[in-house]
């Protein structure tokens, strides 16, 4: 039983905030297509599981010697020993067989989408806090991906309104990352690793604001371009959102100004469902 807790511990089972926010753009792609169906809905959820699990792996097996010395991390089961590397990476190709299966159901247009370009974002990204400065772009890129894979899932294609929201989702990951990124900031300094967090410094909340009215700038004209009441009034949401996340930061609560990220995600993927949606029931 304790090896199969530090499974779940490696792939952040009891520590779900991940998948949410993974899983939210997803929706949003899956809810703006035209062909909805429970079959599509359950292989976004499916392969959102597996993709953040899958993450999660990678990522702890690559900075399992960091981990150690993160006050965040120094518990998680590669750090402290309560699995090997071998162990972790009998999981990795587990993780890796069950999402290729999933993928396997969809269609010619994801497969490549997913081959081409998650897939080497998803191992690449982990080594990114070693080079780039900003590493939450790389972070942003890859977990946006969700929302074009899904509606491509449906459509087998994409357009440039699927881009556009997509592009406006990479700067509202890179916000709410930058948030996660303050939680480690003395600790990344220490270890010499990159974050956001380090890079902005003290204009890190001004810079996290500048990335978050990007992302309402993008609400806002999707919802002008389809006359989307209901989106328009989730801006609001959105906007009521942006100011409680800086107020918790402004507290040195920066992990819940984070996690409240997940209020957003849900907001938009309700709200994107009634308006697209809606005779799915009918």
């Amino acid at each position: 039983m304790t090896k199969l807790n530090a499974y779940l511990e490696l792939i952040r089972f009891y520590n779900p905030i991940g998948f949410w926010l993974l899983l939210w753009p997803g929706l949003w792609g899956l809810f703006i297509s035209e062909n909805f169906n429970i079959e599509n809905f359950t292989i976004v959820i499916l392969g959102s599981f597996l993709t953040r699990s899958l993450g999660c792996a990678i990522n702890d097996l690559t900075d399992r010697k960091f981990d150690k010395s993160v006050e965040r991390t120094k518990n998680r089961p590669l750090a402290n020993g309560n699995l090997s590397v071998s162990e972790a990476l009998y999981c990795i190709i587990f993780l890796g067989l069950g999402s290729i299966f999933l993928l396997l159901q969809t269609n010619e247009f994801t497969i490549k989408l997913v081959s081409f370009i998650a897939i080497p974002l998803i191992i690449i990204y982990p080594l990114m806090k070693r080079y780039l400065a900003i590493p939450q772009i790389t972070l942003g890129i890859t977990f946006g991906l969700s929302l074009p894979i899904s509606y491509s899932i449906a459509e087998q294609s994409l357009n440039l309104e699927v881009i556009f929201l997509y592009l406006g989702c990479i700067f509202w990951i890179i916000a709410y990352d930058t948030y996660y990124a303050m939680c480690d900031e003395a600790d990344d300094k220490k270890l010499r690793l990159n974050s956001s967090a380090i890079f902005f410094g003290q204009d890190t909340r001004k810079a996290i604001m500048v990335f978050s009215s990007i992302f309402s700038l993008t609400i806002l004209l999707y919802a002008y371009q389809n006359d989307s009441l209901l989106v328009g009034i989730g801006l609001l949401f959105l906007i009521y959102q942006i100011y409680l996340q800086n107020k918790l930061s402004n507290a040195n609560m920066h992990l819940e100004a984070f996690k409240a990220n997940s209020h957003v995600g849900l907001v938009i993927a309700v709200l994107l469902f009634i308006e697209n949606q809606s005779e799915f029931f009918n």
